[in-house]
């Protein structure tokens, strides 16, 4: 009978815990929703930001507030921004592949405190068995500790399920909206 009794405060824990990251769950879910009329109004119209790379192994780079001309260069991120006093920051990066086997756009949402709390990143690649889009949720806690961690595949740009093997690409984030590589450029405004 006493074994019960030692695993109750275990079992509590582990309900306020599961609680805990149910509530900052939906609490993502509806700052996302929130966004998205914002998101489709006012992508194309807000700050820009271009990273080109260039010489002989691409080792140059830098970040431009305007496209560039250059044939030198190769445009591999472009990057939106858009700032809202009352939700934070949302910053949009298209990232293109030097080969062209794939392609990755990631949504990034940081909050009031510059504190990221949700990625939505997909990748469209050919670096796989068929041509797959692959989607990926990361969901985080106000601490910054990844809660959910969520991934899709699908054959490309449809939303029928495929399980055809390819070539993983990891998501790339930052926990601090200023330790983003645009933030320099875009700090200079």
């Amino acid at each position: 009978m006493k074994k019960p009794i030692i695993l109750l405060p275990f079992i509590l824990n582990c309900l306020l815990v599961t609680a805990q990251e149910n509530s900052d769950i939906l609490q993502v879910r509806e700052n996302f929703q929130t966004w998205q009329p914002i998101i489709e109004s006012e992508l194309k119209s807000s700050t820009q930001l271009f990273h080109y790379a260039w010489g002989d192994n691409y080792q140059e780079d830098e970040w431009y507030t305007n496209e560039q001309a250059s044939e030198d260069k190769f445009l591999f991120q472009k990057t939106y921004i858009i700032e809202k006093a009352n939700l934070g920051t949302f910053v949009y990066y298209d990232n293109y592949s030097m080969s062209g086997d794939w392609y990755i756009a990631v949504d990034y949402y940081f909050d009031t405190n510059d504190k990221l709390y949700f990625v939505f990143w997909r990748m469209n690649t050919f670096q796989a068995d068929e041509p797959l889009t692959i989607e990926k949720r990361l969901y985080f806690n106000s601490d910054g500790e990844l809660i959910r961690n969520l991934k899709s595949t699908y054959k490309m740009n449809t939303k029928d399920e495929s399980t055809a093997a390819f070539a993983d690409r990891d998501v790339e984030y930052q926990l601090q909206l200023n330790k983003m590589d645009f933030y320099g450029k875009w700090n200079e405004k």
